[in-house]
C-alpha cells in the first residue's frame, strides 16, 4: 500500500534561469511535491512525529530554493527530490515539478516546466 502526502502550487521568488535577468531580478516559482510513504505507522498510532510534515516540505523547499540561482529548473527539482529523500526516510519515491510561469518565451503559454521523479528504490 502506498500513501501520498502533497503539498501543491507552492508558491517561491528565486533567482534561477539561463538569463542573467533572472538571475538578478529574480521571478515566482510554482512547485507541486508529492511523497509517497507508508502511514501506516503515524495511522496506527496517530503520531505526528512519524508523520511527513507539510511544512517540512516547504521549508525543504524554500531552503533549496535559496541555494541557488540554478541556470535550470531540473537542477532546482532535483535538488529538492533529494533532500527530501535524504531528510525523509518515511519517503519511498517523491515527485517535483516545478513551474516556471513567467518565462521569457516570446509566446503565450500559462507557464513551463518540468518533473522529476525520484526513488529510494531502483
Amino acid at each position: 500500500m502506498t500513501d501520498w502526502v502533497s503539498v501543491r502550487n507552492l508558491r517561491l521568488h528565486g533567482h534561477h534561469g539561463v538569463f542573467p535577468d533572472e538571475r538578478r531580478n529574480g521571478q515566482e516559482f510554482e512547485l507541486d511535491i508529492d511523497c509517497a510513504v507508508d502511514a501506516a505507522v503515524c495511522v496506527r498510532d496517530d503520531d505526528y512525529e512519524s508523520a511527513v510534515c507539510y511544512v517540512s516540505l516547504c521549508d525543504l523547499a524554500r531552503s533549496v530554493s535559496q541555494e541557488g540561482p540554478f541556470r535550470l529548473i531540473e537542477t532546482l527539482a532535483d535538488r529538492l527530490a533529494q533532500r527530501i529523500l535524504a531528510y525523509h526516510p518515511a519517503v519511498l519515491r517523491v515527485v517535483v515539478n516545478v513551474r516556471k510561469p513567467s518565462a521569457p518565451i516570446n509566446a503565450e503559454f500559462d507557464w513551463v516546466g518540468v518533473k522529476v521523479d525520484r526513488s529510494r528504490i531502483r
